[in-house]
This record gives C-alpha cells, sequence and structure tokens, in this order.
C-alpha cells in the first residue's frame, strides 16, 4: 500500500508540474478558464493569468471559484443551475430510502448467503408519498447532496454515534474523496461518490450550458447564467 501511496504521489506531482508550465507557457493568452466540483479558480491562478476574462464552471457550486478576487478583476463568472436539479433531487430521495430500509446492508446480507441463515432485520416505516418523506424524516434522517462543506463532519459522526441523528445519506464529503474512517464504520450511513447530477443527460445539459456561456461571452452576447 506505502509503494501504491507513493506512486500516486508522484503522478500527481507530475501533473502539477505539467499544469503549471502550461500556465507559465500561456499566461498571456488564456482568456478563459473552465472548472467543476473539483477545480476551479483560486486566487493565484487569477493572479496568474493576466488575460482572463471568464471562468465557466461545470456545477451549481461555486465554492472552488474566487469570486471577490473575480469581482475585483473585472471577470465574468458563469455556473450551470437548474438543469441538474431533478437529478438531483432523485439521489437526495434514494439516500433517505437506502437508509431508511438499509438498502445496501441488504444486498451485503443477500450477497454473502447469510439470508439462508435467517430473515434480514426490520426497518422502518415509509410513509405514503415522497412529500411526507422529505416532511417528516429529514429532521432525522441526514441527506447531503450539496457541498461537502454544509455540514460539520465531526459534528455529524457524533450525532449518529450518539443517536441524535438517525442516518445520513451522503453524495459529498468535505475533503474529497476521502472521507472520515468514522462515517465508513457505521451502518446507517449511506455514501455515493458526488453523483448528484451523474447522468449522461445531465451532464450534457450542464456543458452544453458552459459552451453557451463561453460563446456568448467571445461573441459580445448576454451571458445565459452570470453569476457575476
Amino acid at each position: 500500500m506505502f509503494l501504491e501511496d507513493l506512486r500516486g504521489l508522484a503522478k500527481a506531482l507530475v501533473a502539477i508540474g505539467a499544469r503549471t508550465q502550461f500556465l507559465k507557457d500561456h499566461r498571456d493568452i488564456i482568456r478563459a478558464v473552465v472548472g467543476n466540483s473539483i477545480v476551479g479558480a483560486d486566487a493565484a491562478l487569477i493572479e496568474s493569468l493576466p488575460k482572463l476574462e471568464i471562468v465557466a464552471t461545470c456545477s451549481v457550486g461555486l465554492d472552488k471559484i474566487d469570486l471577490p478576487k473575480c469581482i475585483e478583476k473585472g471577470i465574468s463568472v458563469t455556473n450551470t443551475p437548474d438543469v441538474l436539479t431533478e437529478e438531483v433531487a432523485d439521489l437526495a430521495i434514494g439516500l433517505i430510502l437506502a437508509v431508511l430500509r438499509r438498502l445496501c446492508d441488504s444486498d451485503r446480507h443477500v450477497r454473502s448467503g447469510k439470508w439462508k441463515e435467517g430473515e434480514y432485520q426490520l426497518t422502518t416505516k415509509r410513509k405514503p408519498d415522497i412529500s411526507s418523506i422529505v416532511k417528516s424524516l429529514m429532521h432525522w434522517v441526514l441527506s447531503n447532496i450539496g457541498r461537502g462543506t454544509h455540514v460539520d463532519e465531526r459534528e455529524l459522526v457524533s450525532a449518529l454515534v450518539e443517536g441524535r441523528l438517525g442516518g445520513a445519506g451522503l453524495d459529498v464529503f468535505e475533503h474529497e474523496p476521502e472521507v472520515p474512517k468514522e462515517l465508513s464504520r457505521l451502518e446507517n450511513v449511506v455514501f455515493t461518490p458526488h453523483v448528484g447530477s451523474g447522468t449522461m443527460e445531465t451532464r450534457k445539459a450542464m456543458s452544453d450550458l458552459v459552451l453557451g456561456n463561453l460563446e456568448a461571452h467571445f461573441l459580445n452576447k448576454p451571458l445565459l447564467t452570470p453569476v457575476v
């Protein structure tokens, strides 16, 4: 495992070095930066690109972009709202149901052959409609499909362990792709790897919106989804 970690670190350093050299070689001609939920434009990047005019992120979240610096420099910022709302909402409900009915643990129960040893444990009754589930259960089943920083992970662990929170369905984490080991040990938690908008149709719609914003900017037309 140690050697694998070293190889991963070496690859990361090479990638960082290549990125740094690319930015240095092309700093005077780069006019646009495209980001996402993982990479964006921090103050250092913005300062290093004197010709930068627009940052278009293929995400709704803006936490990877230094908005005050963009405002200071007169740099436009766009994101991709609305087109992913339904997909993310679907996942939020799916995570809640997976926690309540212990779907992941049930799957392991069947795969491991334990079903032959006895019936699976009883789970929590669902409400008759989705709106009732959201209204009556969100106070004790947390579903985070926004950003990992929206939730205090240490407090989340404490609440789950102490029984102050019945369960959690998490698609996002504070330091992705790292997941706190304390959370991984809990049976009343279900994980997904930041895939709230992860369907081909939705990602295409998001990409199309990014391209539409870039096209509008360089044709001096109104931006489709401006942030600043």
